[in-house]
């Protein structure tokens, strides 16, 4: 029943992560990612994968400082706060790893936050790009497969939206 559940999770998840990658502003961004990361988080722990799950609740924690440093136009604060997670991150993972898969979503969070550090939105939606690979990755090894394709789905809409932001910034130019 658990992976049942946590099956539906990732796919709501995966309409608010779509949702946030295809935001052309960074709030729009911020909230739909904590949204999906809230239920990604659930998937994990249901799935009993507790590294996912504790890295993800750490991306929430550090996704609600960077929408208040963001609502109060404190963009210069991002990469410090951002180097704070990753190593927060590699923390998490030291303390809940069990075995050599558990570093995948480690290598993928810390380019995430090393992305979302700057305050181009295509770098931070980069970032999310390389996270959404590894966690393809993760999620085959932890035996969820349908995670596995909408997180390609994921990835694929990350890229979109990277590319939908260039175009954006070229025509302001």
């Amino acid at each position: 029943m658990a992976y049942i559940i946590s099956q539906i999770l990732v796919c709501i998840a995966d309409i608010f992560y779509v949702s946030a990658m295809l935001t052309k502003k960074r709030s729009g961004l911020l909230f739909g990612l904590i949204m999906s990361d809230i239920l990604f988080g659930t998937h994990y722990f249901l799935l009993n994968a507790y590294t996912g799950a504790m890295i993800l609740m750490a991306d929430i924690a550090f996704l609600c400082v960077m929408f208040v440093l963001n609502k109060h136009g404190k963009q210069q604060s991002y990469w410090y706060i951002s180097l704070i997670f990753a190593v927060t991150t590699i923390i998490i993972t030291i303390f809940t790893w069990n075995t050599a898969i558990s570093l995948l979503p480690m290598f993928g969070m810390v380019t995430y936050f090393c992305g979302m550090g700057f305050s181009k939105l295509y770098i931070s939606k980069s970032g999310g790009a390389v996270r959404n690979l590894c966690n393809i990755i993760y999620m085959v090894l932890i035996t969820s497969y349908v995670g596995a394709a909408l997180e390609f789905l994921l990835f694929i809409s990350a890229i979109v939206g990277i590319i939908e932001t260039i175009k954006l910034n070229k025509k302001k130019i």
